[in-house]
């Protein structure tokens, strides 16, 4: 089962939901990312969760990203963060 992603608002009400895709492109890019980085604290097997502060710095090391690595589900992932920095809400990740 892949890593999900829910999308929250300041009330933590769920605006949208959405699947890390098949190939799990974006849990392999974040075991990849450097150890100093948010993207590497996205737990596989636990709950991770960002609020709009950390979110800013989250949509720095997405965008940071090599075009050739923009997989459709970071690039997802990366909309869903701007989107929660945009409700003053979280990047709510559940890991299987």
């Amino acid at each position: 089962m892949s890593l999900s992603i829910r999308i929250r608002n300041q009330t933590h009400y769920e605006i949208e939901f959405f699947t890390d895709g098949p190939e799990d492109s974006f849990r392999k890019m974040c075991q990849r990312a450097p150890d100093d980085s948010l993207r590497r604290g996205v737990m596989q097997f636990a709950d991770t969760m960002f609020n709009s502060v950390q979110l800013h710095r989250f949509v720095e090391e997405l965008e940071s990203l090599p075009e050739s690595e923009m997989t459709p589900s970071i690039q997802r992932a990366l909309d869903g963060a701007k989107l929660a920095i945009r409700k003053s809400g979280y990047l709510y990740f559940v890991g299987d």
